[in-house]
């Protein structure tokens, strides 16, 4: 009788680990793929405003300021996808 309550107890524990982690495991997920939306909304704000052309053409200035937005959110993305 206390060996199979040992062994409850020990399975008890387990269970309790693998809960926690998946616990930990989903809010790494949530906040990946927070990080990846947002830094998908900033790649499409970017090719918006440089695809723009027959609109507004932009400054060189901002286009470099627009293209570094861009590199910075697809840097951030590739980090996010690795994780």
């Amino acid at each position: 009788m206390s060996q199979s309550l040992h062994q409850l107890a020990n399975q008890a524990g387990e269970l309790h680990k693998a809960l926690a982690d998946a616990a930990e495991n989903m809010e790494q997920y949530q906040y990946n793929l927070s990080g990846i939306q947002r830094c998908a909304d900033q790649i499409s704000k970017c090719l918006r405003m440089v695809g723009n052309n027959r609109t507004a053409a932009l400054s060189s200035k901002d286009t470099r300021k627009v293209m570094e937005e861009l590199e910075q959110a697809a840097n951030e993305l590739q980090e996010l996808l690795t994780k």
